[in-house]
């Protein structure tokens, strides 16, 4: 039966499958699955011989590991550099470092303002040549709309004094064409 790692089966690498092999399969590629295969089982095998020795001594390895840890004492860390030192390095660099958000900020600020105040002007300006603009447009169009009013008008007039003309003419013709 098959078991996980967890249970103290070998994982999906150790795996031995069966070597079935065609005689199209490439010789060389064979012998390196076989090398890896047992490469991987004796590494497998030095692992499981440490293991079983610190089962041996797991006493002792217990009773060293209680000694180091009563012996530590962390003050002697300082010894391999001066903390103080690193501290004070780390907080002046972090110090530098707010320092110069700050100064992104402020400027970044002091940018916003300054494109708000152009666009502003700007604004300004187009607003009044705008205002100008329209006032012109308004007036063109104004004179425009009088001009067509006035061109309706005499075509209008135009129309519907040659209407009456022709149906005066029209009548005249009837009458005449009956007569005769």
């Amino acid at each position: 039966m098959i078991h996980p790692p967890a249970m103290g089966g070998k994982t999906a690498w150790g795996v031995s499958r069966e070597t079935v092999h065609r005689g199209t399969d490439d010789p060389e590629e064979i012998r390196m699955l076989k090398e890896a295969q047992g490469s991987f089982n004796a590494r497998e095998e030095e692992r499981l011989k440490r293991l079983h020795e610190m089962d041996k001594n797991a006493a002792q390895i217990l009773e060293e590991r209680r000694q180091r840890k009563s012996a530590f004492d962390p003050m002697q860390v300082s010894k391999w550099g001066d903390v103080d030192a690193f501290r004070k390095q780390q907080e002046e660099a972090l110090l530098k470092m707010q320092e110069m958000k700050e100064q992104k900020r402020n400027e970044k600020r002091q940018r916003k303002l300054l494109e708000k105040g152009e666009k502003k002007r700007k604004k300004e300006k187009k607003k009044k040549k705008g205002k100008k603009e329209k006032k012109k447009k308004d007036k063109k169009d104004k004179k425009e709309k009088k001009k067509k009013k006035k061109e309706k008008k005499k075509k209008k007039k135009k129309s519907s004094s040659s209407s009456s003309s022709d149906s005066s003419d029209s009548s005249d013709s009837s009458d005449s064409s009956s007569s005769s």
